[in-house]
């Protein structure tokens, strides 16, 4: 059991570092939502979480019972009024903007098939040496996964999609699979296929999806996936998005995962600065910086306390 863990924190390590060559900087995150996260103190019936929401206002869209959470809607215009209203609540036990995540990075250069990481971590010396035994489930939360790609074939499980309810095996964008890619990516196919995944064996993809085809999702989206994640049996939950804000809610999230043994690894983003992101600065989260063929630290990844 050790050793599968051991095994599956390298890949997910070398996972997330990968995850961060250039894309949109936290400063072209788009505008913030007009939706709350509401959390309620324990005790509450049906009928007084539903009086909380009435005196204080907006609509209930959804919630996520393990934590108390209520997903709020709000016109625009009222959002800072109706916010202070819950936060003054003595029923309440916090509320914040239902913020909004994005995807980090895509491959786009042609040589990226070349993989030099992996022989930075040693790949090359346990691939066919050392066989994994048993399996370890590593939860791939994004646009989605597609099950049918080659490359993938056998190795993702039924997830889910807390955006639509289905399985969470397609992908629209692409970037989810890319990601389940780099994790679990079969080797030595017929015909010769993609890329060799980190962990080359023992580990199944759960895909669940929580951005939209744009690589956008709301904490909400994200929150639930990780609680999905946490109680279908993830060893590891992978979660290749950031932004600036923290979200107490999230960090609630994660402690609930980190309860049941899950390992959580997240990308810090891309752009070059030192300060938090999340949820790779989130207690419990493994945050992983990039790095060049020389060790290096690439000049667009972030560093600091989160990594």
């Amino acid at each position: 059991m050790l050793l599968k863990r051991a095994i599956v924190v390298t890949a997910l390590l070398t996972i997330a570092c990968a995850l961060l060559i250039p894309t949109l900087s936290a400063a072209q995150t788009p505008s913030p939502t007009s939706s709350l996260l509401v959390k309620l103190v324990d005790g509450l019936s049906v009928q007084e979480q539903a009086d909380v929401i009435a005196r204080n206002g907006g609509v209930e869209i959804s919630s996520i019972p393990a934590l108390r959470l209520h997903v709020i809607q709000v016109a625009p215009a009222d959002l800072p009024q109706v916010l202070a209203n819950y936060q003054a609540d003595p029923q309440v036990v916090n509320a914040e903007e239902n913020k909004t995540r994005q995807s980090q990075a895509f491959p786009t250069d042609p040589l990226y098939p070349r993989q030099w990481a992996l022989a930075k971590i040693g790949w090359d010396q346990v691939f066919g040496a050392v066989m994994p035994t048993g399996s370890a489930i590593v939860a791939i939360l994004d646009t989605g996964v597609d099950a049918q790609h080659p490359d993938l074939a056998g190795n993702v499980i039924p997830g889910t999609s807390i955006l639509d309810g289905s399985a969470g095996t397609t992908d629209p964008s692409g970037h989810g699979t890319w990601v389940a890619g780099i994790a679990a990516a079969q080797t030595n196919t017929t015909p010769v296929e993609g890329i060799a995944g980190v962990a080359y064996a023992g580990v199944r993809i759960m895909p669940v999806t929580v951005l939209d085809v744009n690589g956008l999702g709301q904490d909400s989206d994200v929150i639930a996936g990780v609680i999905w994640a946490a109680d279908h049996g993830a060893d590891v939950i992978v979660m290749a998005f950031s932004n600036p804000g923290f979200s107490h809610n999230l960090q609630d999230a994660i402690d609930y995962a980190w309860s049941k043994n899950v390992v959580l690894v997240a990308a810090t983003g891309n752009d070059g600065v030192s300060t938090p992101t999340f949820p790779a600065g989130d207690r419990g989260v493994m945050g992983v910086a990039a790095t060049d063929p020389n060790d290096s630290l690439v000049l667009f990844s972030n560093s600091g306390q989160s990594v």
